[in-house]
């Protein structure tokens, strides 16, 4: 697609903010504002620093495509390649900001990350796109879970609609303020405490992942990608190992986060067989992000969610006090976790769609 003074290129991704060229900074504040228009406000909003350590995990190939008007980012375009043996998976999303739409700019960058997938052979495309929430009295979209919904007239819901794509899964995007929920951790503490009983207990670490807990953790990674809720989404089953925990934590401090983990240890066995984890960014005041929970489905129906979920919580008042916000994302169909995060205090401020494009050979 042919926009009059429209210049895509790829992003050159610097191997650390001392040498970016100013073409990152930029990219994040655009990327940034396109994603609070929609949300309503900034508490999703990494820094510079923290995006770019996501684009050293080698685990993914990941590419952006940049758009320019007049030499001035607008928007775009992200590509990235799982690299499991045998993916058929590429995540490709736009992102326009709002001041630049309705030009065919969206379009010309949609258009660039089908192709680049193509040249990979990957025949399902996916998109985790954060959506306005809308309102209750205007035409809203469900996806085929029968959980959660978005407003039709969303631009973003427009766009991929109209491009063949199929909404497959929404999750809630959901907020705490960690002062007002003292008492609930609390009360999430003690009953989640008595439910475990003396078969369970919680240990806690902040940074790098203890060497004896290694081999548990890149287990509990593992099963984040098959036990957690799918709806209709085509996953790769990822493959986890002591090696790629090393090297996420050590993206994570490179980044300047402060990577919190709590964790249920099964007494009998001394394993780990769930966790909680949080990457605080560096400046500490910001909304602390949320990173996977789990409890292996084999030891469910003990309230570990609950439990592990309380205790990181109360961590973060000892480990970063200037920390006063969570922000999390829940499968609108997990309905155990949301009643988890309601019972400590979340509160929901948006939505993400997931969506998802198969090409005529996968189909």
């Amino acid at each position: 697609m042919t926009v009059p003074g429209l210049e895509i290129e790829l992003l050159q991704i610097p191997a650390s903010i001392a040498e970016d060229d100013g073409s990152w900074a930029e990219m994040v504040r655009v990327r940034n504002e396109t994603e609070a228009a929609a949300l309503g406000s900034f508490d999703l909003a990494p820094d510079p620093g923290g995006l770019l350590i996501e684009y050293h995990d080698r685990w993914f190939d990941r590419r952006i495509y940049l758009a320019r008007m007049g030499g001035r980012i607008v928007g775009r375009g992200f590509v990235e390649l799982p690299l499991e043996d045998g993916s058929c998976v590429a995540v490709v999303e736009v992102e326009v900001h709002p001041d630049w739409r309705g030009r065919g700019i969206g379009a010309a960058l949609l258009e660039v990350g089908e192709r680049k997938a193509a040249e990979a052979h990957r025949d399902v495309l996916q998109a985790w796109i954060v959506h306005t929430r809308g309102t209750d009295d205007e035409p809203r979209v469900a996806p085929p879970t029968g959980f959660g919904s978005l407003p039709a007239a969303d631009p973003g819901v427009r766009f991929l609609r109209e491009r063949e794509w199929t909404l497959e899964q929404i999750y809630r995007i959901s907020r705490l303020d960690l002062a007002a929920s003292v008492e609930a951790t609390a009360d999430g503490l003690r009953r989640g405490r008595e439910s475990a009983g003396d078969d369970y207990d919680v240990v806690v670490w902040a940074g790098a992942t203890p060497e004896e807990r290694l081999e548990d953790q890149a287990l509990l990674y593992s099963r984040m990608s098959t036990d957690a809720p799918q709806a209709g989404v085509e996953v790769d089953e990822e493959v986890w190992t002591a090696e790629r925990v090393r090297d996420n934590d050590a993206r994570a401090e490179e980044g300047g986060y402060l990577l919190l983990t709590a964790a249920v240890r099964h007494r009998e066995t001394d394993r780990l067989v769930g966790f909680t984890n949080v990457y605080i960014p560096a400046d500490r005041s910001r909304p602390a992000q949320q990173g996977d929970t789990l409890v292996l489905s084999e030891h469910r129906g003990h309230r570990l969610g609950l439990l592990v979920k309380a205790s990181l919580h109360a961590a973060i008042a000892e480990h970063s006090p200037a920390t006063g916000v969570i922000c999390t994302f829940n499968a609108e169909e997990n309905r155990y976790m949301l009643g988890v995060n309601e019972a400590l205090g979340f509160v929901p401020i948006g939505y993400q769609g997931v969506w998802q494009k198969k090409t005529l050979e996968a189909r």
